[in-house]
């Protein structure tokens, strides 16, 4: 036993100094081939265009980064970034599937966050130590994973942007906002980059989306429609592009939750989809396709395996009068259409979670990364230059 703990000990001391030795070799390639030196500032940095229509916005500090500081991997749980984020999950799970969060697989370089993963060793546990030894019933598949949460919350009106190059590896890398309670989630990015067998399909996407809960019992609403599913014209993979031969890439992804009942979500500082109420808009091929969900005995309709979708017309341009013309005719909600929220739709202060994961779907239909690239630095890392948050000044028109 003795002998144990000496050599985790000593396994954990040379995991830290791997890792600084990394994280400090990548914050110079950082600084010189991603941004050339330059910082952004991410205050006085333009918003997305169609936001400024809804008149001045005001910065909110105590909820964003720029990550323009050092805060290197410690085995233990650990407020950082003048007391911003802490090195976990907002509560004591450790995560989904063969997910296991660790404190050490978190870190900022002075120019990004970083969020790691690696395999799940025997007889090398990191902390925190799970009573569950093996998820999924796969002694050798777990995968150790960092994970933050916000320690500040933040409630509508509000928008949320940050700048992310996801891991190249078939894990979800997230941005993402859940109530303490887990009854209420919007997801900024979704996003599983690596091009593995059988994930092609979902590198290249970005997974644009929301859940409603019930915990007790355990059921889950989320919008279903092949519009969830945003993809980029020439991308064939999020991992291939953002790894970009080592100059990484990032992609620029935000929300804007208006109202209980209106979430907005912008790729590069473009507007790409729109939820409201009962009726949604989503930019697809260069056009934005109008539409509503509809119900059968209690239950959404579903067409080629996808959440059915009526179309109400397509659109050059986008309209919000348009989208509220759809909303009058439709008479099931996209936001909550089992009434999970009685009907009160997000209305409860958020968490701000940034982590990767290896979810339990995922894992059993076999998409799942090999020891080879979980040991890949070029591979097993997500990065996040910046998180910023701004709440409208002026009165917001539903």
């Amino acid at each position: 036993m003795k002998f144990y703990r000496l050599s985790l000990v000593v396994l954990t001391t040379m995991y830290f100094f791997s890792c600084k030795s990394k994280f400090e070799t990548a914050t110079t390639e950082n600084v010189t081939l991603n941004n050339k030196g330059k910082k952004e500032n991410i205050k006085s940095l333009a918003l997305p265009e169609h936001l400024q229509k809804d008149g001045k916005w005001e910065f909110q500090p105590e909820v964003s980064d720029d990550f323009n500081y050092q805060f290197d991997p410690v085995n233990a749980k650990t407020n950082f970034g003048g007391d911003k984020w802490v090195n976990f999950y907002q509560s004591q799970w450790d995560g989904p599937g063969t997910t296991y969060w660790k404190y050490n697989h978190v870190a900022v370089d002075g120019n990004d966050l970083i969020i790691k993963s690696s395999r799940r060793e025997k007889g090398v546990e990191y902390n925190p130590v799970h009573s569950q030894t093996v998820k999924m019933n796969k002694p050798d598949g777990g995968v150790n994973a960092g994970c933050i949460t916000s320690v500040k919350k933040v409630v509508y009106p509000v928008f949320i942007e940050s700048k992310v190059s996801v891991a190249n590896i078939a894990l979800a890398s997230d941005v993402w906002l859940l109530s303490p309670d887990a009854t209420q989630e919007i997801d900024i990015i979704e996003c599983y980059g690596g091009k593995e067998p059988g994930n092609a399909f979902f590198a290249k996407s970005i997974h644009l989306s929301h859940h409603s809960f019930i915990r007790k019992p355990f059921k889950d609403y989320q919008p279903r429609d092949t519009g969830s599913w945003y993809d980029s014209n020439g991308v064939e993979a999020w991992g291939d592009y953002c790894w970009n031969n080592g100059d990484r890439k990032y992609v620029t992804v935000g929300v804007y939750w208006k109202s209980p009942f209106h979430f907005e979500y912008y790729i590069d500082g473009e507007l790409v989809r729109v939820l409201y109420d009962k009726a949604l808009a989503t930019k697809r091929n260069g056009k934005w396709e109008y539409g509503y969900p509809t119900m059968t005995d209690g239950k959404l309709d579903v067409e080629s395996g996808k959440q059915k979708i009526v179309n109400f017309s397509t659109q050059t341009d986008y309209s919000f009068e348009e989208l509220k013309k759809a909303n009058e005719i439709s008479k099931v909600s996209i936001i909550d259409p089992y009434d999970y929220q009685s009907g009160k739709g997000f209305t409860k202060e958020l968490n701000i979670i940034i982590n990767m994961e290896s979810q339990d779907w995922h894992v059993a239909a076999g998409r799942t990364p090999t020891d080879a690239h979980l040991a890949d630095m070029n591979k097993n890392t997500m990065k996040v230059d910046w998180i910023r948050v701004f709440k409208p000044t002026t009165k917001i028109s539903k």
